[in-house]
């Protein structure tokens, strides 16, 4: 069968009846996430998993695994293969197995990694495979070591090894470092990206560190804007100067204490106090101070979906209802159902939290996730669940998430 010719067939009909806003869809998704297990080789202290537990302790089954060969592999270009759950793809049993089965479909892959493992036995198979490698730390030295319990020199060393093979067998894939920033290792960014351009990295993509772990809450770069906002220009400084790729968020607002009539007004940051004793001049954060919420247009409904190894099917990698399962259903079913058909209808109209939630910025927005760490007291819930009704925004959309994806641009894409 000539998959590129299946697969270019399937976008330009997915980009048709996406810019339609079709909900009921003869086309596939473009791209899809897969989790082929639940485990990890890893026990990171600041893993979400230390709070939410992981998805499963299990492998895909045999069952969910098929389902994906023949219902997401022939039609789509691309697998993001981890990123998805809290789990190592390197270690699962069919890694090796879904690597060969990708290059039989033509499908790239996406792959982010702790990388602690390289084999001999598919090494060879993952360089044949990869669209990108991205190698996810918190820091290097003794700050990756402190955090991932792992040798910082393996970790690099494991790093060269795909980027010399890539060099040796001519490939083009890119090699990313994915970069938790947070206050503890900000001060590194500058070697970071030395480093990285000196053993063949191409690119850092600057990610927000969120604190799901209590002990971990104010090591995000939210409460140290001046000292981010330091480390970010000296960054792209040395950026420019390598010409080297690297993704840092746009700086903090970091306030400013100029004379005014009014008094100052002091944002209370500990929840020591029980919540009938708030201090009078705590300011409580609504969930939206403005009339008007701005918010990109997204088409991930239509072209992109999430597996995971317990079959469970979800939109996207942020939106954590299931959609239905592969164990009890098709994935046909699924990708038309009541469920699917809804958010198609509301995503772009009038999007639900989890959806509003992901659009709005990630690292400087009293809305972001990192804040979102924060227990509110009973007087902030309250408050702020009455003015969530007394002046619900106006949502209005400009441009697109996924631009690689823009179904509005009929040049082709993958």
């Amino acid at each position: 069968m000539d998959y590129m010719a299946l697969k270019a067939q399937n976008q330009a009909l997915n980009f048709k009846e996406a810019r339609l806003g079709q909900l009921r869809l003869q086309s596939r998704p473009l791209a899809f996430w897969f989790a082929l297990c639940g485990p990890c080789n890893l026990k990171c202290p600041h893993c979400a998993f230390q709070v939410f537990g992981r998805t499963s302790d299990q492998q895909v089954s045999e069952s969910v695994y098929a389902e994906v060969l023949s219902e997401l592999m022939p039609t789509a270009s691309l697998c993001h293969l981890g990123g998805s759950n809290y789990g190592e793809m390197t270690i699962a049993q069919h890694f090796h197995r879904f690597l060969r089965d990708a290059k039989k479909f033509g499908v790239r892959i996406n792959l982010t990694t702790n990388g602690t493992r390289l084999l001999a036995e598919w090494f060879d198979d993952l360089l044949d495979t990869l669209a990108v490698i991205g190698f996810s730390m918190e820091g290097i030295y003794e700050e990756f070591e402190k955090l991932r319990g792992f040798r910082w020199t393996h970790f690099v060393k494991n790093v060269e090894k795909v980027c010399q093979g890539r060099a040796d067998r001519r490939k083009n894939f890119r090699v990313e470092w994915r970069y938790c920033a947070h206050a503890g290792s900000i001060h590194q960014l500058p070697d970071m990206i030395r480093l990285a351009q000196s053993i063949g990295v191409d690119r850092i993509q600057v990610m927000n560190f969120v604190p799901f772990v209590a002990s971990q809450k104010y090591n995000a770069l939210f409460y140290h804007r001046s000292l981010a906002n330091q480390y970010f220009s000296e960054s792209r400084r040395v950026a420019a100067e390598l010409n080297f790729d690297i993704n840092i968020p746009p700086n903090f607002d970091a306030g400013n204490f100029s004379h005014s009539k009014s008094p100052l007004l002091q944002i209370a940051t500990s929840r020591t106090h029980p919540p009938e004793a708030v201090p009078a001049n705590e300011v409580l954060h609504p969930l939206s101070t403005n009339d008007s919420l701005a918010l990109v247009h997204c088409y991930r409904p239509w072209q992109v979906c999430v597996v995971n190894e317990l079959g469970d099917v979800r939109p996207s990698d942020v939106y954590w209802r299931s959609m239905g399962n592969l164990q009890t259903n098709s994935f046909t079913s699924i990708w038309n159902n009541g469920k699917y058909r809804r958010l198609r209808a509301s995503v772009n109209t009038q999007p639900d939290s989890i959806c509003r939630s992901c659009r709005l910025p990630q690292f400087d927005s009293e809305e972001n996730r990192a804040a979102m760490q924060l227990v509110p007291t009973v007087k902030q819930l309250l408050t702020g669940s009455a003015k969530s009704l007394l002046t619900r925004p106006k949502v209005t959309f400009v441009g697109v998430m996924d631009q690689e994806l823009d179904p509005t641009e009929l040049r082709d894409k993958l």
